[in-house]
């Protein structure tokens, strides 16, 4: 008799635990894990890389590019309080980060690649910052106007290897 009450009890206080450990694991899975856009950058950069290489639709480009966008903003603001000397090349940047992919192509190239609206900088770290930013957003545009060539798609893929390259020197830039 002795037995088989030792028997029960251990399975009542085992599933007491299963259901316990089951609960604590279903409370885990539903606080998703919030990555900082340091970590968020360049998973969305390689998917962004991916989907071009694959040519998905521009539409869903234009998303994931305007996504990269937004994240680049995040990041311009974290190097600003490393790098002060930034500030001002940087914030007239931030100015016009929301409508940058609005203009044409030729206007982004001469204004925002090669620094036309831009006031002067002191470090290069600033430079590798307003590309994160610039080269998505390039790639944002490219596919508002629908990567109807097969250029297009090689552009918006190189923008966006550069952009990863230029991510890994404000990597390294925020870790000296």
């Amino acid at each position: 008799m002795l037995k088989p009450l030792l028997v029960a009890s251990s399975l009542i206080i085992v599933s007491g635990c299963d259901n316990n450990l089951t609960a604590q694991q279903a409370e885990h899975a539903a606080k998703p894990v919030q990555l900082s856009a340091f970590e968020q950058y360049p998973q969305q950069a390689n998917n962004l890389l991916n989907n071009i290489r694959a040519k998905k639709d521009a539409a869903s480009l234009e998303a994931e590019s305007a996504e990269l966008v937004n994240l680049s903003q995040a990041l311009l603001k974290e190097l600003i309080v490393k790098y002060p000397q930034c500030t001002a090349y940087l914030d007239a940047l931030s100015e016009v980060a929301t409508v940058i992919s609005a203009l044409p192509l030729a206007e982004i190239n001469s204004d925002y690649h090669g620094d036309g609206k831009l006031p002067e900088f002191d470090d290069p770290v600033c430079y590798h910052g307003k590309d994160l930013l610039v080269h998505s957003a390039t790639v944002q545009a490219s596919a508002r106007l629908g990567l109807v060539e097969q250029h297009a798609y090689q552009n918006a893929e190189l923008d966006i290897i550069e952009v990863i390259a230029h991510f890994e020197q404000v990597v390294r830039a925020f870790n000296n």
